[in-house]
């Protein structure tokens, strides 16, 4: 199996735990160990997890902490670990979270796109980055193509392959049989790649839950 079939598997096996959680939490609600968890020791300076971020096809910690003196929060990615510092709690962390990934897809996906187009001999006029829920990308009569910023959420190679589909649209404006051939001479696992997309559209899209919750102090316990 390549690498990319891996990958994207990988990616469905951690979403569909992520689903049974959610669907019945009563079945792991006795069981504190994770994937992520399992194996470390409790550390009191490590801010505790408030809640998971999809990107790049994986779930990523969101450990939250507090530090008022900032003049505006940080988001810094860590291996499968987002830490957030924010300087006020009542500060939206989802809103938060969704604009980091905006920003990343607004100096991510131009420079793919260019090296994807260099290498399919195509050109195109204007890249926009949209908050789209209805489309993952677009390609207009004018050669401008517009794409979801969600879809960094995805694994590296559905990004591939979403690319790769609206620049050959530069060549062939319809998605016919010339459409596909040329996909697939860049991608020839797109058919994987459209059935993860049809699978994990609803993750993909939907708002992410991250509340801020202080670490406890040793001692400390619940009234």
């Amino acid at each position: 199996m390549a690498d990319f079939d891996i990958e994207t598997t990988i990616s469905d096996v951690k979403l569909f735990i992520e689903k049974l959680k959610s669907d019945l939490p009563e079945v792991f609600k006795d069981d504190p160990r994770t994937p992520e968890t399992e194996g470390r020791t409790a550390d009191p300076s490590v801010a505790p997890v408030c809640g998971k971020v999809l990107y790049e096809g994986k779930l990523l910690n969101c450990q939250v902490s507090l530090e008022r003196s900032l003049k505006e929060p940080i988001i810094i990615q860590e291996g499968e670990d987002l830490k957030i510092t924010i300087n006020d709690e009542n500060i939206s962390l989802p809103d938060l979270a969704e604009n980091w990934i905006r920003e990343q897809a607004k100096k991510i996906l131009p420079v793919k796109v260019k090296a994807a187009a260099e290498k399919m001999g195509v050109s195109y006029n204007n890249i926009v980055i949209k908050d789209q829920k209805t489309m993952w990308a677009s390609c207009s009569s004018k050669n401008n193509l517009n794409f979801s910023y969600r879809i960094l959420k995805t694994p590296l190679i559905v990004q591939d392959y979403l690319i790769v589909h609206e620049l050959a649209h530069l060549l062939h404006f319809n998605h016919g049989a010339e459409f596909w051939a040329e996909v697939e001479k860049y991608i020839p696992s797109y058919k994987e790649q459209r059935k993860w997309l049809n699978a994990n559209r609803y993750a993909v899209m939907a708002p992410l839950d991250i509340k801020y919750e202080p670490a406890k102090e040793e001692g400390q316990t619940n009234a």
